[in-house]
């Protein structure tokens, strides 16, 4: 166990659970999910934690010494499951991966796939086993995740949004075809990373109130999200986070009704509104500026725009953990991650002290 944490008296894991469980904690968590930001600490290209388990877990260590990581785990990535359907990905040295290749071009496509092998299909093995290693190195003291994109999203990286967005409305009896193949095939990968000592989470930037309508979440990506969050609660495991980019205030009661533990809400959307809409039913999660404040921000705008987050939601009844409003970017100055851990160690002490909020 790191200095910090014996400092601290509680690990991260121990605060977490007694936070969702109702226990005392001493402070408000602090999710620095690193992602490919630990390529940069190790000397390596980011592709390279794609494909490597030991430089993935070698990032991941080095992170935590140098930052003192309060969560950690590993990804198929937004268009993981498309890829183990055949979507072909770029993953470039030094950015997240993207589809060069969809493999649905066109209607008679969807009729060739089928569920494939939840273990071997498209990097699947790679995320099995990295996180199996992880909940080895970290798992006592640290949260392990599994990150799985959800249905609307994978849909997207499997025939492109373009035309996922057209065909909802052209032929939508096509496009729920399609959310099942792509449901079933992240049931099938979950149902296998249920195996491991680890949570799992959902991340669903496509159903973003910026490119549909409530009306089109409710028909296309409530079914599908509330499927998987069922099969993942069923298999054993605690309620997911789910998070969604953008402005979700317009679905954020559907969000819940999910049956997610946890919402995690971009910068876009204001904490406090989210608190007193469903805050009763979930833990917030968020949102600290990613690329305005821990980018291309200062330590004193970091300590700035976390103690409002803090000041906002420290006291959702179903609790808070202060995190980045989405995607962490990978050149954050160091400096300024180091001034979000210390603004949750100053400003999110429990029993909660309002005076420091002032």
């Amino acid at each position: 166990m790191n200095e910090i944490l014996l400092k601290e008296g509680m690990t991260p894991r121990e605060r977490i659970e007694a936070m969702s469980s109702g226990k005392p904690f001493d402070r408000v968590p602090c999710n620095i999910f690193i992602g490919d930001h630990a390529a940069s600490i190790i000397g390596v290209k980011v592709s390279d934690l794609n494909f490597s388990s030991e430089k993935f877990i070698q990032g991941q260590l080095a992170a935590n010494e140098l930052y003192s990581i309060e969560s950690t785990g590993v990804s198929p990535g937004l268009a993981g499951i498309a890829e183990a359907l055949g979507s072909k990905l770029v993953f470039p040295d030094h950015g997240a991966p993207y589809v060069s290749k969809y493999a649905i071009k066109d209607i008679l496509d969807l009729n060739k796939l089928s569920v494939p092998d939840p273990v071997k299909a498209g990097r699947f093995s790679f995320v099995l086993e990295t996180a199996e290693k992880l909940s080895e190195k970290f798992g006592k003291e640290i949260p392990v995740s599994i990150e799985v994109p959800g249905p609307f999203t994978s849909a997207g990286n499997l025939m492109s949004i373009e035309k996922l967005l057209r065909d909802t409305r052209k032929n939508p009896e096509y496009i729920h075809r399609v959310l099942r193949l792509v449901t079933d095939t992240t049931i099938s990968f979950i149902r296998e990373a249920a195996k491991l000592d680890v949570e799992i989470g959902i991340a669903e930037p496509s159903a973003s109130g910026t490119l549909i309508s409530k009306d089109m979440f409710e028909k296309f990506t409530l079914p599908y999200l509330t499927e998987i969050v069922d099969t993942i609660k069923n298999l054993g495991k605690g309620s997911p986070y789910l998070h969604i980019c953008g402005n979700t205030k317009k679905i954020w009661t559907l969000m819940a009704d999910t049956g997610a533990g946890s919402l995690s809400l971009d910068d876009v959307i204001d904490l406090e509104e989210a608190k007193k809409t469903v805050g009763d039913r979930v833990m917030l999660i968020g949102n600290v500026k990613p690329t305005a404040t821990m980018y291309l921000g200062k330590p004193a705008d970091v300590e700035r725009d976390a103690k409002e987050c803090l000041k906002k939601a420290y006291n959702n009844p179903k609790g808070y953990v202060l995190a980045l409003g989405c995607g962490f970017p990978i050149d954050t100055p160091p400096e300024n991650i180091h001034a979000l851990r210390a603004a949750a160690i100053k400003y999110g002490k429990y029993p909660y002290e309002p005076e420091l909020f002032r």
